[in-house]
């Protein structure tokens, strides 16, 4: 029998076909190795701003409302509509393992919670100020802040993160950009919520194999020209993305100029 690529979410298994798969025999292959899982899908990439799945159901009736575990932190959502990718999980521990107990931190464009919730449950900052402009992602982001019992640092905000960190004011010690597909035309308002002191900014982009370090060069000149001393502190691969192409993370350390 061919073997196929999938990830198992909770009860549901996320397939990836490739050109000429067929779905019946990927569906007898999944269901050989996970008999009980409610739902399998097929999964073909993501569309839109809000990075939506494109999924076909081929197991089970929607909606596909799955709880996935991991490090200690529980995950709901609508497996056919919203995305958590299980590639991110080595990015997820290392953001929990970075915050500080006294820091605030931002993330512009939360989800289900997939970087504000293992901060919130491991690090216990003083306060974690999570955006998600999706209605459908916001709640559940709401419900897995309330499953994880850390209502008392997430404050949840349905909107555009252009418009709540105005809001919010200069509050950060540190701001997560999770987010790719033009991050750094959203640079300027994670270097507004930034403390007077300054802080650090995680931003996330997919950008072509030869170009991560480029890529981290232009967060840099960015911020110079936005009035901000910056310095990449680390740049990490997080996942492959396409066969040229990587999902990158660049660390900036950001303290505004004196003029």
């Amino acid at each position: 029998m061919k073997r196929f690529r999938y990830k198992v979410l909770g009860e549901a298994v996320l397939l990836k076909l490739g050109p000429g798969d067929d779905a019946q025999e990927a569906l007898g292959f999944v269901e050989s190795r996970h008999p009980r899982a409610r739902w399998v899908l097929a999964y073909e990439g993501v569309w839109g701003p809000l990075r939506k799945p494109r999924v076909r159901l081929l197991k089970g009736e929607e909606p596909v409302v799955t709880v996935y575990r991991e490090g200690g932190v529980e995950y709901e959502l609508d497996a056919a509509s919203l995305m958590l990718s299980l590639g991110n999980k080595f990015e997820r521990f290392r953001m929990a393992a970075t915050v500080r107990s006294w820091e605030t931190v931002v993330d512009m464009f939360a989800g289900v919670g997939q970087f504000t919730v293992p901060i919130a449950v491991h690090a216990r900052p003083v306060k974690v100020h999570s955006v998600e402009l999706n209605p459908e992602a916001y709640e559940f982001l709401v419900r897995n802040v309330r499953r994880n019992r850390v209502e008392d640092i997430v404050v949840p905000y349905l909107g555009d993160c252009r418009e709540v960190t105005g809001e919010l004011g200069q509050v950060a010690d540190r701001v997560i950009m999770g987010y790719f597909g033009g991050t750094l035309d959203f640079l300027p308002h994670a270097l507004s919520v930034l403390r007077r002191g300054g802080g650090v900014i995680h931003v996330h982009e997919v950008v072509r194999s030869e170009e991560v370090e480029a890529f981290a060069g232009q967060v840099v000149r960015r911020a110079n020209e936005l009035g901000y001393r910056a310095v990449p502190v680390l740049v990490r691969t997080v996942k492959t993305y396409s066969p040229d192409e990587v999902h990158v993370v660049v660390d900036v350390l950001a303290v505004r100029s004196r003029r």
